[in-house]
């Protein structure tokens, strides 16, 4: 035999296995599909629905999607947004119905006997399932009575199965109740999503906070830093705006109420008539993203959501949601200057100079530091820790009296910041003036050079303290 023929013989057999192979392969999956055909009550692919809809003494909900990657969207009974995971739970469960039984004789209750679907609670059932799919197929579920199962006897059982009617199938079927069980209660507020916020916090441009205690208005500038116009002028803290942003974005509803059932008589028991406080975030074109209106009682924070629901939070989110002012100002801003350009620490009677981010003990503020002397440990931590130290309030304008009340006209102690070469100013001293009355855990402080009065955490006095006890050349031999 030829060489070719044979090479030609040896391909058609491999075709011939390959055709088997697959061959073999196609009818297993078909085998596979009609058993799951058989043993589920409705058999489809999670991946190829694009709607469905369930029906229960409720209410009819109808979710869809775009694709299978997009989100669910609830269409009906209102459009709005849907928890994904109740959504993607819901439609598991009605994948895995199992048929336990097939009736039998029962091929003309699919006919439309309507004597044999009465019989079964088929008639104008109140459950019921229907799936689109992507290629316009339609496949429906209808839920019929519980069977009678125990309550004949006088028992008082629920039962665990109950009829069913799948148009597509030949006869009516048995179920398990556990699908049912978890539908037939279930309301919008089960379904919708919790979230109450429907804005992204990188198109948020402005934001303004209304209270009884406070109106506050910041505005990111051209350059993405945030300032503050209302109640004054004053740098913006742009990490505590960021997280404020993100709280919002990420706040779940305990409890929705729809806007049906918002009546003017609940608005006013939520005292949302008028609201205890206003939230209002916009674009840089002035339009705006989201508005809140809360109430809050004794029972929780209530506010409105963007489609007309109201949204019961936690009381204890109060404070979070509606912050006071001071913390959107940057209590940062104690220097007004660039850290890194800060060359010495002066107390009054040493001079600590800074050489490779480390501090010498220095006799003048011209002397260079020695090259064998170790780098003094305390005035690092003290500059690391002011460096970290943000004021818990401002005093914006500070009168005489309150400076004198304050303690920052015989002040406690002072000190000075060396700036580098570079800088106009060649120091800024800071005035550490009284504790705050009724606070011991707070001092005031100022700058010499500046109206403004800082609260600080007394805590950062002990290491003030600390400095200027190593400082004291009186204590050295």
């Amino acid at each position: 035999m030829k060489y070719s023929i044979k090479v030609a013989l040896g391909i058609v057999a491999i075709g011939a296995l390959i055709g088997v192979y697959y061959g073999d392969n196609y009818m297993t999956e078909k085998k596979e599909e009609r058993q799951k055909e058989t043993t589920y009550a409705i058999f489809f692919d999670t991946k190829d629905v694009i709607k469905f809809t369930v029906q229960n003494k409720n209410s009819v909900f109808t979710f869809a999607r775009d694709t299978f990657t997009s989100p669910w969207k609830i269409i009906s009974p209102i459009a709005v947004a849907a928890d994904q995971d109740a959504v993607n739970n819901i439609l598991a469960a009605i994948q895995q119905i199992t048929v336990q039984q097939e009736l039998p004789r029962t091929e003309a209750a699919l006919k439309g006997d309507k004597a044999m679907l009465t019989e079964f609670g088929l008639e104008n059932t109140k459950n019921s399932v229907t799936i689109d799919l992507k290629n316009s197929e339609i496949k429906q579920l209808f839920i019929g009575h519980d069977l009678d199962i125990g309550k004949k006897g006088g028992a008082n059982l629920n039962s665990s199965s109950v009829y069913a009617m799948n148009p597509a199938k030949k006869l009516l079927l048995v179920v398990n109740n556990s699908f049912i069980s978890v539908l037939e209660n279930k309301m919008l507020s089960d379904f919708r999503s919790k979230r109450v916020s429907d804005f992204k916090g990188a198109d948020v441009a402005f934001l303004e906070v209304k209270s009884h205690e406070n109106d506050i208005v910041m505005v990111k500038d051209k350059n993405n830093k945030w300032e503050m116009q209302k109640p004054f002028a004053w740098p913006g803290d742009g990490v505590f705006i960021d997280e404020f942003l993100g709280r919002y974005q990420g706040l779940l509803a305990q409890k929705v109420y729809e806007n049906s059932e918002v009546t003017p008589e609940l608005k006013k028991k939520f005292n949302l008539l008028p609201p205890a406080g206003v939230v209002d975030f916009k674009d840089s074109a002035g339009k705006t993203l989201q508005n809140f209106e809360y109430g809050i009682t004794k029972d929780g924070i209530f506010v409105t959501m963007k489609d007309g629901a109201v949204a019961q939070l936690n009381l204890d989110l109060w404070s979070d949601l509606i912050p006071k002012d001071k913390y959107f100002r940057n209590r940062q801003v104690l220097l007004g200057v660039n850290l890194d350009h800060i060359s010495g620490i002066k107390l009054s009677n040493s001079t600590y100079l800074r050489k490779d981010n480390n501090w010498y003990f220095v006799e003048s503020e011209t002397q260079q530091p020695s090259v064998s002397q170790p780098p003094n440990a305390e005035v690092l931590t003290f500059f690391s820790n002011w460096e970290l130290m943000a004021a818990d309030d401002l005093i914006l304008n500070a009168t005489n009296e309150d400076l004198v009340k304050f303690g920052l006209t015989k002040p406690l102690k002072t000190f000075a910041f060396l700036l580098g070469s570079d800088s106009k100013s060649k120091s800024i001293e800071i005035i550490v003036g009284n504790r705050v009355p009724n606070n011991e855990k707070s001092v005031y402080l100022k700058r010499s050079d500046a109206p403004t009065v800082y609260i600080v955490e007394a805590g950062w006095l002990s290491l003030l303290a600390q400095l200027y006890s190593v400082g004291d050349t009186s204590t050295r031999q």
